[in-house]
């Protein structure tokens, strides 16, 4: 996989170093891992991170296992260095959709830096009581990827992404989903509002067609999700795929999204 270059941050080679330690607790951006044993990447925002790989001579591992290899106890750890790789805001957001296009996210998040202690096997975790996993700092709940990318694959659809506050937090397609987030958030709002002065119901979806594309933009509980399509892309069971991921997060009220 290729992440965003983003721009140096410079090298670390005592991560134990309160000064370092400081630094990596608050850091947002790809940390690169590199020892004898192999080498690792570390999606981190705000020193939590979201994602991880590492490579060595026996193969790639993926997840919370990657981070397994990167712990600072283990005896080989005086040969590593770590680089840090500062992310702008649209480069973090590119770089999350492609640790997800990887199957790199973490199912549980850390705090604080390099991990001390091994982190569980997806197989021990225990999945939160509402099937959704938390990627984005926030609490909120995500919807299954697997709904996401059946929509995916319908013919026709370009890109699929589900955002909070025009921002792009699980999206499988290729598109950039940091522009079309923001954008999709501005629709969604003023659809709305126009719904309420017309005093014909809460928005159920919006969906804009042009010469060259479709969208279709529901609210979801908390989220709201954004279906891009070819201009030709019949969207009778696009949308009743989205209905149902609609249903799973009907909420009473909705958001409200002309507040904000």
């Amino acid at each position: 996989m290729k992440f965003p270059a983003g721009t140096d941050g410079g090298t670390i080679i005592s991560p134990h170093n309160e000064g370092a330690a400081r630094e990596l607790g608050s850091f947002s951006g790809v940390i690169e891992v590199r020892s004898g044993a192999g080498q690792g990447l570390i999606l981190a925002e705000q020193g939590r991170f979201l994602a991880a790989c590492f490579s060595s001579d026996e193969g790639i591992v993926r997840g919370d296992e990657a981070l397994i290899p990167m712990q600072l106890e283990r005896a080989d750890a005086e040969d590593r260095m770590f680089r840090l790789r500062h992310y702008s805001r649209e480069e973090f957001a590119r770089a999350v959709r492609i640790a997800g296009e990887e199957h790199l996210l973490l199912e549980e998040r850390t705090a604080g830096g390099i991990p001390e202690q091994p982190s569980p096997s997806p197989t021990n975790t225990t999945p939160r009581e509402d099937g959704g996993i938390n990627r984005t700092g926030l609490n909120l709940r995500l919807p299954d990827e697997a709904r996401l990318l059946k929509i995916r694959n319908q013919p026709g659809v370009i890109a699929v992404s589900a955002f909070f506050e025009g921002f792009p937090v699980q999206s499988v397609g290729e598109e950039d989903f940091e522009h079309v987030a923001a954008l999709a958030e501005d629709f969604l709002r003023a659809g709305s509002k126009i719904a309420r002065g017309m005093e014909i119901g809460d928005v159920d979806q919006l969906i804009l067609e042009t010469s060259q594309n479709k969208c279709i933009i529901a609210p979801c509980g908390d989220l709201s999700v954004c279906i891009l399509t070819n201009a030709d892309a019949q969207l009778g069971l696009i949308r009743v795929l989205l209905q149902g991921i609609q249903k799973e997060f009907s909420v009473p009220g909705g958001r409200d999204h002309s507040s904000r």
